[in-house]
């Protein structure tokens, strides 16, 4: 359990900084992360020298919202080099996108009486990242329109889902997404493949020069099993790379740091594309 490639900090919608992940990280027993927030690498620089630090490998990544026929599809796009021009002037100009949408929606939800401003939302971000449905949701939450797990999950439902009361269309083509990533030297990854719910999306998109599938993911509930081998044979099929991660956002979701196993032998072609090997694990595969 030393390895999680999907992590989130304050540098998007996590509410943990990267510093105190990368510590948090070492002391769960993890030596290879990656930061993967939103349309953002900020947090990769400082998680790197705190990464020195306390010996740990940290991967500069991002995630990004894209649409595949009408289906919100995530991707998550991996770097070595993370100060690349073309990556770092295409994610400013999504971050601003996405920002938009937020605000967007920040007023639609006001129209059904949620008491909620876009100061309220906004202060909960980065000032360098992009405001997401994670900022909107932590401030209905500070305005007592959250107080239990149910409530989160209606308005995530009635409201923030896509065709929702308050949705408001972010509309970036998966094509454009995984062109973009490539142009920018990266490895595109389909992020959490059993989220998209639908197995006749997913294996199209296997054959839209993605590079891998997110297979050791940390999904909810009792079929997270299930999920895990349905897409470790999807990535053994179409010969994709396979990660795994745990999506960690902080203490504002139930996942804890070093709890989803992400085996070494089967990431070990990814991670060699980074420079990383077994000797990284003290020989231990």
């Amino acid at each position: 359990m030393c390895i999680d490639l999907h992590i989130h900090t304050t540098a998007s919608d996590g509410n943990i900084d990267p510093v105190t992940v990368v510590k948090m990280a070492f002391d769960a027993g993890l030596r290879t992360i990656a930061l993967a927030d939103h349309e953002s690498t900020f947090g990769y620089h400082p998680a790197r020298r705190a990464g020195v630090v306390y010996g740990i490998k940290v991967i500069p990544a991002v995630e990004i919202l894209t649409l595949y026929q009408g289906i919100e599809v995530h991707l998550l796009g991996y770097f070595n080099d993370p100060d690349n021009g073309c990556l770092q002037q295409g994610l400013a100009e999504l971050r601003n996108q996405r920002t938009l949408c937020a605000r967007a929606t920040v007023e639609r939800l006001g129209e059904f009486g949620f008491k909620i401003s876009w100061n309220d939302v906004k202060q909960l971000a980065h000032p360098d990242s992009p405001v997401s449905k994670g900022h909107i949701m932590r401030a209905l939450h500070n305005a007592g329109h959250i107080k239990e797990p149910a409530d989160a999950i209606e308005i995530m439902t009635k409201y923030l889902q896509r065709n929702g009361l308050a949705y408001v269309d972010y509309a970036y083509p998966f094509e454009e997404a995984v062109n973009f990533i490539k142009d920018s030297e990266g490895i595109v990854i389909l992020a959490h493949p059993g989220l998209i719910r639908n197995d006749r999306i997913v294996e199209e998109l296997c054959f839209k020069d993605i590079d891998g599938l997110e297979v050791f993911y940390y999904y909810f509930g009792e079929h997270r099993e299930e999920y895990v081998r349905r897409y470790y044979k999807k990535a053994q099929e179409h010969r994709l790379l396979k990660t795994g991660g745990s999506d960690y956002h902080g203490t504002i979701t139930p996942v804890i740091l070093g709890e989803n196993p992400v085996p070494y032998e089967e990431v070990g072609e990814f991670l060699s594309l980074f420079g990383i090997s077994g000797i990284n694990f003290g020989g231990v595969i």
